[in-house]
């Protein structure tokens, strides 16, 4: 960061502390900094039904009973 832009963000935050505030600026500084940020996990992509049978596993729902009309 150079010394202009330290100079322009420094202005910038002394502007926000005139508008609303030392204490509320600096308590929203600490809670953005202090808060954890959840990781998303990854959701897994549904498989083609051909894949499956390629690499063994079994199909995602059981198929249909095709004499099951007979009943």
């Amino acid at each position: 960061m150079t010394l202009i832009e330290r100079n322009r963000l420094m202005a910038h935050i002394q502007d926000l502390i005139k508008d609303n505030g030392t204490f509320r600026v600096l308590g929203q500084i600490l809670k953005l900094k202090l808060m954890r940020r959840k990781t998303k996990r990854a959701t897994r992509l549904p498989m083609n039904p051909h894949i499956r049978r390629d690499i063994g596993l079994p199909p995602a729902h059981k198929p249909p009973d095709p004499l099951k009309f007979l009943l």
